[in-house]
């Protein structure tokens, strides 16, 4: 492959990396609300229950009662959702990241790869300049024998 070819797929592959590092940032953040919407929702619970328990210590009527353990499996309902919730984020996040890491492995082969085409290209402009010196040295020390017989 042309080390030109190669430096278009490398940029093509860097420009895949920042992408899948922002689609793993993203499902980071999201991973985070999650997180903070199931600790509100648990938050919100303990509060709710408080306020049965201290309006149930003045008396309640068992139709609010009911009101009350209804609204509370609701809201128990709501968690177990979060909940499952969060276990998918936290699966989008797994797969993000080894998307993003196996981005970077590519990435950084290619520029292996083109540093190694570099090297071999400095490699051969050196062999063919040291050859040229070589003939231009043989021209001439035989210029200068040819000159010197000239002279005898």
């Amino acid at each position: 492959m042309a080390v030109n070819a190669l430096q278009l797929v490398y940029e093509q592959r860097e420009k895949q990396v920042e992408q899948a590092l922002q689609i793993y940032q993203q499902a980071q953040k999201a991973l985070f609300d999650q997180r903070n919407q199931l600790q509100s929702l648990h938050q919100y619970r303990r509060q709710y229950t408080a306020q049965l328990s201290e309006k149930g210590s003045q008396g309640l009527t068992i139709s609010t009662l009911g009101k009350y353990q209804q609204f509370i499996v609701q809201i128990d309902k709501g968690l177990s959702n979060q909940q499952s919730s969060l276990v998918k984020f936290e699966y989008q996040v797994r797969e993000t990241k080894r998307k993003w890491t196996d981005s970077q492995i590519a990435h950084k082969a290619l520029g292996l790869l083109l540093e190694k085409k570099a090297r071999e290209k400095i490699k051969i402009a050196d062999k063919k300049e040291q050859q040229l010196l070589d003939e231009f040295s043989t021209f001439q020390f035989f210029r200068k024998k040819q000159v010197e017989q000239e002279m005898n």
